[in-house]
């Protein structure tokens, strides 16, 4: 633990204005704020039926995570070490980091749209890249304002992942767009 400790007190030497202003946006983007833009987007661009199984997705996903910070009850790092500061207003356990969870489910749903609708390989291609910097984003910005270990990211996004996957195996024939 001390390691990760050690890595978002790297994050946090290069504090200043810009970062903490980007990096708040960026995790208000990858919150249930962003999740829901997401929704509203594909409501009226995509379908309504997509809309649904992806809410449907990120309702169960932040309830699985919720049931493991319950479970794990890690304290976040600015609670551990003094020395980390806390660039947030949040509440709860660390462990797994529902930011993560939010923004791999989206990333997840926006990347099946656009491998599934979009013909042109140059724009899936871009679409992966820019979805790939999104999540390094996201999980800088956790660690940068002091709200979570990389374990927790990294936990958080392989929990969205696997539920993800799982619910599109049960609903891979109705949800082809």
């Amino acid at each position: 633990m001390q390691w990760e400790i050690e890595i978002i007190k790297w994050f946090q030497s290069f504090q200043n204005v810009f970062f903490d202003s980007f990096f708040w946006l960026i995790s208000l983007l990858a919150s249930v704020f962003g999740a829901f833009l997401l929704f509203i987007i594909f409501y009226f661009f995509a379908s309504k039926k997509y809309a649904f199984y992806f809410a449907i997705s990120l309702i169960i996903n932040i309830c699985f995570n919720y049931i493991l910070k319950f479970f794990f009850n890690r304290p976040r790092p600015f609670e551990v070490d003094s020395n980390i500061i806390n660039k947030l207003e949040a509440i709860g356990q660390s462990f797994p980091s529902g930011h993560m969870v939010c923004a791999t489910t989206m990333v997840f749903f926006i990347l099946l749209f656009v491998l599934q609708k979009c013909k042109k390989k140059w724009i899936k291609i871009l679409s992966i890249i820019l979805c790939a910097i999104f999540l390094v984003l996201t999980a800088i910005s956790r660690m940068y304002l002091g709200q979570h270990y990389l374990t927790d990211l990294i936990s958080g996004t392989l929990l969205s992942l696997i539920l993800c996957v799982s619910l599109l195996s049960l609903v891979k024939k109705q949800l082809v767009l």
